[in-house]
């Protein structure tokens, strides 16, 4: 079971795995291909559905679509189901796109993580996956107390005091 302690250092650790991720991506265009990514996993979605994927709000998620459908990266198509929403697919382009957006993260990983050896990439990679899954309702994930995890699924926003030094860097916490 996990203790407040062991989670306090993992608090710890967030921030340099954001800033490795950062760095490892660097001028990947990250939205484009997070967005391509999600039209791929999602099977042919609707704009909703990218959106809810990406957790991200439907005016951004429309604005980079458009974005990408200009580009010829991906397309629409009306929805057998519903004429008035449009199913979304990659286009060969988008495709090809997506795997040499692949390629250079897997090379610039290679080069970085020269020094592990394969045992130990797995095992991060078996890890980081369970903490990513870990109370993800949509993953199937479970809980070994799952009024626990409802109840931190989603905390409601840290308010520090009016007084805080950092106040104003809080706002996306």
């Amino acid at each position: 079971m996990a203790t407040p302690s062991a989670c306090a250092g993992l608090v710890e650790v967030l921030p340099r795995l954001l800033r490795a991720r950062r760095s490892l991506v660097g001028t990947t265009p990250a939205p484009a291909t997070a967005t391509l990514a999600a039209v791929r996993d999602g099977g042919a979605p609707r704009l909703s559905e990218v959106a809810e994927l990406l957790g991200l709000d439907l005016s951004t998620v429309s604005r980079q679509v458009a974005h990408l459908r200009q580009r010829g990266l991906l397309t629409a198509a009306p929805d057998p189901q519903d004429g008035r929403s449009q199913r979304l697919s990659l286009t060969e382009a988008g495709a090809a796109e997506l795997r040499w957006h692949r390629r250079a993260l897997v090379e610039t990983l290679v080069t970085r993580l020269a020094d592990w050896d394969d045992a130990e990439i797995d095992r991060l990679t078996q890890l980081l996956d369970r903490f990513a899954r870990s109370g993800d309702p949509g993953t199937g994930a479970t809980c070994a107390e799952p009024a626990a995890c409802r109840a931190t699924a989603a905390p409601a926003p840290h308010t520090p005091p009016a007084d805080h030094p950092g106040h104003h860097l809080q706002r996306n916490a």
